[in-house]
């Protein structure tokens, strides 16, 4: 007994990204069922996981069906020839999305990362956003405990942008999931009662400093950047016009 619970001791974030993808061999998947009834928190987090791949799904399943652009192809080619083999592995998902249009000024740990930072902040925007009822687990009105929260489970302080200038009030915000730390989501409302969010995240790769990106994965427009090892997502089904002013007001508040 002792030595299957330190075989549970040892799950990683791996094993449960593995878990919900399939992809474990049978014994090691029921060791993470069994590790799973008993850490809730974790099997909280797994189904997290899972509705954020529903969504991808839904937003780029059609994508991927897609032949992807030649100018696409020749833009990343062009720009670092190294690129072709990490984003064949990424299976065209990236490039759905857009990739070239940050594809220079990175080498390639720093590209699929603000890649998937893209991918998680339209997921986000997807599961999230129409949900009426239970759209964040803390509202607007509770924001100090909030930024409070968030502060403590990602171990930085998280400070909650002000976009009432550009015409969106808070609606609240909920504890996400990254790589290897925990992420926040923020949502925000405007008043035809369309709605954005935040998607930040401080697991990523050390990287080059980013300046707000626009991409667009069926409806859902995404802007994403990157101070360091944190990086914002911002997404909603707005153009670029709209985002942009949204994304270079939330980057000066944080960058502050």
């Amino acid at each position: 007994m002792d030595a299957m619970k330190n075989t549970r001791a040892l799950i990683t974030t791996e094993d449960l990204h593995g878990y919900v993808d399939g992809k474990l061999p049978p014994e090691r998947a029921e060791e993470v069922e069994a590790y799973l009834l008993e850490h809730p928190d974790k099997a909280a987090e797994v189904e997290d996981y899972r509705r954020i791949n529903r969504a991808l799904g839904s937003v780029f399943d059609t994508v991927l069906d897609e032949p992807i652009p030649a100018d696409q192809i020749a833009a990343v080619r062009d720009a670092r020839p190294r690129f072709a083999v990490p984003l064949a592995a990424a299976a065209g998902l990236l490039l759905g999305i857009g990739l070239a249009w940050f594809a220079q000024g990175f080498d390639a740990a720093d590209e699929l990362a603000l890649g998937q930072l893209a991918e998680r902040s339209a997921a986000a925007y997807v599961v999230y956003a129409p949900d009426e009822r239970h759209p964040v687990e803390v509202a607007a009105s509770d924001s100090e405990h909030l930024s409070a929260w968030l502060s403590n489970r990602m171990g930085m302080t998280f400070q909650i942008p002000g976009l009432g200038n550009l015409g969106f009030e808070l609606v609240g915000g909920r504890l996400m999931v990254g790589d290897s730390a925990p992420a926040a989501l923020l949502m925000y409302e405007n008043g035809q009662g369309r709605r954005l969010v935040i998607y930040l995240r401080n697991d990523l790769p050390e990287a080059t400093a980013a300046e707000p990106r626009y991409a667009r994965a069926g409806k859902t427009g995404v802007v994403i950047w990157a101070r360091g090892a944190t990086g914002f997502g911002l997404a909603g089904a707005f153009s670029e016009e709209e985002l942009l002013p949204v994304a270079h007001l939330i980057q000066a508040q944080l960058s502050s």
